[in-house]
């Protein structure tokens, strides 16, 4: 039996599990993803998760032997480990044979005051990153990234056969989410890239994990990944669809005017509270008012817009593309309209943009 010993901080202990389990598989075939693979060797403790398109993989600093296992349950080991303090004692024990000379071992966990001992098993079995090369690098604010996500991820496309969609498209000093019915962007000169990439919203969403610090974002052909010092994401990433999104946001418009967006954004709400999920009935912009007709009766709204000739909106698309600039704090944005079945342009004419396309009303059938 060979018996082997490492130190870690508690604290850090749990935050690194926490954060890869993120990325771990909760519903699978392979009952492996769902664990985290530990690798204590050259002064550090490397915890790993993979759901197979994504690893998340953490470091802390750690003193001792080498030796590496995968936890068996996971996430109960995590539970557990909030209420361990100080520094952690990490003892492996396993036992090769001959005929068996990679078997599985047993983990114990003690601050000297609680401990905890399961069975583990097999690094050999977990799977192994084999990612390609990444050769365009990008340093970046990783919270400053995340608010903007946030504001633009009500876009994001549900459609899994158009996988580009389904993703974050960085291009040039943009990040860009479009789904067919409305387009939601956010520039910010800091961060500007040489071709466009994809990036999935569940990798945007777990910037978090990395704070207040700053990153760097490394591209390639079919890998991506978001890395500091003691923390990276790596993720695969669908390839340039050859769409053109700029191409779609329309350039002239017969109609702009500044928009209160705290004023436009109530009555909508107003307006928007009288329709179903499944009878949303179109927003109506009419001369100088908003108003939504339905079965159960007519609504309006005098929010004194400029007259412009009638055209419908969805309501949830408003609602949410004037969501994306309350998030800024931003309270006046200019509204840009053209024929009535071009889309609507919400613009802060700074770093925000949303497009809503309109829907067509029974009048004009």
């Amino acid at each position: 039996m060979s018996t082997f010993h490492a130190r870690v901080d508690a604290a850090q202990f749990h935050e690194a599990l926490g954060n890869v389990l993120r990325f771990s598989a909760k519903r699978s075939s392979l009952p492996i993803l769902a664990e985290a693979n530990v690798c204590l060797q050259n002064g550090r403790c490397v915890l790993t998760c993979t759901n197979l398109n994504q690893w998340c993989i953490a470091a802390i600093p750690a003193s001792g032997d080498s030796f590496s296992f995968v936890f068996a349950g996971t996430q109960k080991i995590f539970t557990a480990c909030k209420y361990f303090s100080g520094e952690l004692e990490l003892t492996y024990t396993v036992e090769p044979t001959k005929t068996n000379p990679d078997p599985s071992g047993q983990i114990s966990i003690s601050d000297g005051k609680r401990s905890l001992a399961r069975s583990t098993e097999r690094s050999s079995d977990f799977p192994e990153l084999m990612e390609k090369p990444m050769d365009r690098h990008y340093s970046v604010d990783a919270k400053k990234l995340l608010e903007r996500f946030k504001r633009v991820k009500y876009a994001i496309s549900m459609d899994t056969a158009r996988p580009n969609r389904c993703c974050v498209e960085f291009l040039k000093d943009k990040i860009i989410t479009v789904d067919g019915y409305r387009l939601a962007m956010s520039t910010d000169p800091s961060l500007n890239v040489e071709k466009p990439f994809y990036i999935p919203p569940e990798v945007m969403a777990e910037l978090q994990m990395f704070k207040d610090q700053t990153c760097t974002i490394s591209v390639g052909t079919e890998w991506a990944a978001f890395e500091s010092k003691s923390l990276r994401v790596v993720t695969r990433m669908p390839g340039y669809d050859g769409f053109d999104v700029e191409k779609v946001i329309p350039t002239s418009f017969g109609t702009e005017y500044p928009v209160d967006v705290d004023r436009l954004l109530d009555e909508v709400k107003y307006l928007n509270g009288f329709t179903t999920p499944k009878d949303r009935k179109p927003i109506r912009f009419d001369g100088g008012t908003l108003s939504l007709e339905t079965a159960g009766g007519t609504y309006l709204s005098k929010v004194g817009l400029p007259p412009v000739e009638a055209r419908g909106f969805n309501p949830k698309y408003l609602l949410e593309g004037l969501e994306q600039f309350k998030a800024k704090k931003t309270h006046t944005i200019t509204m840009k309209m053209g024929h009535p079945y071009a889309p609507m342009i919400l613009t802060d004419d700074k770093d925000d943009l949303a497009m809503v396309l309109p829907v067509r009303l029974k009048e004009a059938a």
